[in-house]
């Protein structure tokens, strides 16, 4: 594989991991990478029991993907379902 590629996969895998320390249900999100853009399609939703605080949890997800190393942006083109 070539570099390019390998680094595409790792920023999935990372924003993959930064996802599950969030509560907020990534489960039907679909993640790919380009050149350090990460790019996120799909549906998102809160964990049940913190509806409330879904827009800070969402927030705060995609606070800490834009500060990874590797990650240049980050572009969501998802549907928040509440």
């Amino acid at each position: 594989m070539n570099q390019a590629r390998t680094e595409n996969m790792e920023s999935c895998r990372v924003a993959r991991r930064e996802m599950g320390r969030h509560c907020v249900d990534c489960g039907e999100v679909q993640i790919s990478s380009s050149h350090g853009v990460v790019h996120l399609y799909g549906r998102i939703r809160p964990m049940r029991g913190y509806e409330e605080k879904f827009e800070e949890a969402v927030g705060g997800l995609l606070k800490s993907l834009r500060q990874r190393s590797g990650v240049r942006d980050v572009i969501t083109e998802w549907t928040c379902v509440i």
